[in-house]
C-alpha cells in the first residue's frame, strides 16, 4: 500500500510539473488573432489608374513580385500535392500530429540524436513562419517544438483548415 501511495504522489508531482511547464510555454506564445496582417505586408504595391489598370508596381527587393491568391483561385493540383508532400493527415489533426511527433522522435533517437525525420505539420510551419522570430525559427529544441505545436493548435482552433491552407500557400517559399 505504501508503494501505491508513493506512485500516486509521484504521478501528482509529474502532472503538476507538466501543467506548470504547459502554462509557462502557453503564456509566452505570440497572439494568433490576426495572421493575415503579416501576409498583407508582403504583397506588391500597385498603383492603379481610375479604371483599375496597373500604372506602376513597387517591388520589395528581397521578396520580389507577390500577389495574395485566394484558395479558390489556386490549382487543386498544387493544393493536393502540398498536402500529400507536407502533411498527409492535414484535415485529421488539431494542428499538430502526435503520431508523426512520436515517429520523428523515435527515428531521431535511433540515429544518435541526429535529426533525420521531422514532424512539422502545415499549421506548425505556418506558426513558425508568421509568429516566431527569425532566431527562434531555426532553433532546434524541444521547447521550440512544444511552442510550435501549441501555437498550431491555437491557430486551428481560431481559423478553418482552408484559411490556414490559403495562408500557407501564400506565405511559404516555393522558390522562384
Amino acid at each position: 500500500i505504501i508503494g501505491l501511495f508513493l506512485l500516486i504522489i509521484a504521478g501528482i508531482v509529474v502532472a503538476a510539473v507538466m501543467v506548470r511547464e504547459y502554462a509557462s510555454v502557453a503564456a509566452s506564445l505570440p497572439s494568433v488573432d490576426d495572421l493575415y496582417s503579416p501576409a498583407s505586408q508582403f504583397e506588391t504595391t500597385r498603383i492603379l489608374d481610375r479604371e483599375g489598370n496597373v500604372l506602376y508596381e513597387i517591388l520589395d527587393p528581397t521578396a520580389g513580385r507577390r500577389t495574395y491568391v485566394p484558395l479558390s483561385k489556386i490549382s487543386p493540383y498544387l493544393v493536393a500535392a502540398t498536402i500529400a508532400t507536407e502533411d498527409k493527415n492535414y484535415y485529421l489533426h488539431p494542428g499538430f500530429d502526435p503520431l508523426a511527433i512520436v515517429r520523428a522522435f523515435w527515428q531521431n533517437w535511433r540515429n544518435d540524436g541526429e535529426t533525420v525525420s521531422g514532424a512539422s505539420t502545415i499549421t506548425q510551419q505556418l506558426a513558425r513562419l508568421l509568429l516566431f522570430s527569425i532566431d527562434e525559427r531555426y532553433e532546434q529544441s524541444y521547447r521550440r517544438k512544444v511552442r510550435e505545436a501549441l501555437a498550431a493548435a491555437e491557430i486551428t482552433r481560431r481559423y478553418s483548415k482552408d484559411e490556414i491552407l490559403e495562408l500557407y500557400l501564400n506565405e511559404i517559399n516555393y522558390g522562384s
